[in-house]
C-alpha cells in the first residue's frame, strides 16, 4: 500500500509541474502559448463535463454530474492532461474516477491520494471507500471524518455506517443516526431509509414504528426502493399504522416500476386477491403483469440497510 502510494505521489508531483511552466507564460504569449493554454483550457472542460461527480459539493456545476459506471473513456486523458497543466485537485478526483471506471484501480488511487492530501473532501471519501476494501478500516474512518466536516454529503452518510458497524471506529448508534440525519438533511434518501431501519428492526435503538414509518415515507418520497417495500409491507400487516392494502399496493407498484422485483411480485399478489383492479380494468399494468418470476428470485423479508 505504502508503495504505490509513494509511486503515485511522485508521478503526480512531476506532472504538477507543468502548472509552474504555465504560470511563467510571458503578458504577451506567443501562438504557440496560446494554443497551449487554448487546449488546456478546452481540456479542463472536457473533464469536469465527463467525470464530474454528483456526490462533488466542489464540482463544475456548469456541467451535469455523471455517473461513474457512465464516465466517457476520453475523461482519462482529459482530467489527465487538465491535471498535469494546473495541479488543481478536482481534476485529480476525476480523473481517479476515470480511472476506477476504467478498471486501472492503481492509478485510480494514486489519483485519489493526490486530491486527498490536497485536502479535496470528494476524493477522500473516494480514497476512504478504497482503503476500507483494502482492510483498513481506521484509514476509512479518518478520511471519511475529515471529508465530512467539509459538509460533504456522501461522507456524512459513510460515517454513519461506520458508526453503526463499528468500523475504524467504536460502534455508536447515536452518533450514526446523528451523521445519517445529517445526510439525509442534504437531500440523501439512504440516509433516511437506514435511520428508518434502525428503528424498524430495534436491534439498536427501541423499535419505534411510527419514527421508521416517518423515515421510509421521507426515503420513498424520495424514490428511494427499499423504503417503498418496507413501507408497502408495513401498511399491508398494520405495523405502526393502520393496515392499509390499497396503500400497500401503492408502495409495492411504485417500487415495481422502479425495477424492484419483490415489489412487482407483491403488487400481483395484492392484484390477485382484489384489492387493486386486474390488468384489463386498469391500464398500464401491463408492464408489470409481463415479469416473469423465477425460483430464488423473491426473498420474502424486509431489505436489510444498504451500504456504499
Amino acid at each position: 500500500m505504502k508503495s504505490q502510494g509513494s509511486k503515485a505521489r511522485k508521478g503526480f508531483a512531476v506532472a504538477a509541474g507543468a502548472a509552474v511552466a504555465l504560470c511563467g507564460l510571458t503578458i504577451s504569449p506567443s501562438a504557440q502559448e496560446r494554443e497551449s493554454l487554448q487546449l488546456v483550457a478546452a481540456m479542463q472542460s472536457e473533464c469536469d463535463q465527463l467525470a464530474g461527480s454528483p456526490y462533488d459539493e466542489r464540482r463544475n456545476a456548469s456541467f451535469a454530474p455523471v455517473d461513474i459506471s457512465s464516465i466517457d473513456g476520453r475523461a482519462v486523458d482529459a482530467c489527465r492532461m487538465a491535471y498535469e497543466a494546473t495541479g488543481n485537485p478536482r481534476f485529480a478526483y476525476q480523473l481517479g474516477r476515470a480511472l476506477n471506471n476504467s478498471t486501472e484501480p492503481e492509478e485510480a488511487m494514486g489519483a485519489y491520494n493526490a486530491a486527498s492530501e490536497a485536502g479535496y473532501p470528494a476524493a477522500q471519501v473516494n480514497f476512504g471507500m478504497l482503503m476500507g476494501r483494502l482492510g483498513d478500516d481506521d484509514a476509512q474512518f479518518r478520511l471519511y471524518s475529515k471529508a465530512a466536516q467539509s459538509g460533504n454529503r456522501l461522507a456524512a452518510y459513510n460515517l454513519g455506517v461506520a458508526y453503526r458497524d463499528g468500523l475504524g471506529t467504536k460502534a455508536d448508534v447515536k452518533k450514526a443516526l446523528d451523521w445519517f440525519g445529517k445526510a439525509a438533511a442534504e437531500g440523501d434518501d439512504t440516509a433516511a431509509f437506514n435511520i428508518g431501519a434502525i428503528y424498524d428492526e430495534g436491534h439498536l435503538v427501541q423499535q419505534d414504528d411510527q419514527t421508521a414509518i416517518a423515515w421510509y415515507d421521507l426515503a420513498a418520497q424520495r424514490g428511494n426502493t427499499d423504503a417503498m417495500i418496507n413501507l408497502g409491507l408495513m401498511y399491508e400487516a398494520g405495523e405502526g399504522i393502520a393496515a392499509n392494502t390499497a396503500k400497500a399496493a401503492d408502495m409495492f407498484k411504485k417500487a415495481a416500476e422502479n425495477g424492484d422485483v419483490f415489489g412487482a411480485y407483491k403488487f400481483l399478489e395484492l392484484q390477485d386477491m382484489g384489492v387493486v383492479p386486474a390488468p384489463s380494468q386498469e391500464a398500464g399494468d401491463d408492464e408489470l403483469n409481463t415479469l416473469v418470476l423465477k425460483p430464488g428470485d423473491v426473498e420474502q423479508q424486509k431489505p436489510a440497510g444498504i451500504d456504499i
